[in-house]
């Protein structure tokens, strides 16, 4: 998945951090979850959303001007 497909499917921004995106994750999974009625596939893209985004987040270290 991309991550501009993954940042729409969770609705964050382009600039979201760790915490925003794991609070984003927390919300929708809890509704697409199969165990809330949700589909095993649905919470499949949400989780791999999820990991997508922390690796760029991760992986994105903000320029340092001493």
């Amino acid at each position: 998945m991309p991550v501009a497909e993954a940042r729409e499917l969770l609705g964050v921004p382009d600039d979201a951090d760790q915490e925003t995106i794991r609070a984003a994750h927390r919300r929708l999974i809890a509704k697409v979850h199969p165990d809330a009625g949700g589909s095993v596939e649905l919470a499949r893209r949400v989780n791999a959303a999820r990991e997508i985004l922390l690796s760029e987040a991760r992986n994105h270290v903000p320029e340092r001007h001493d």
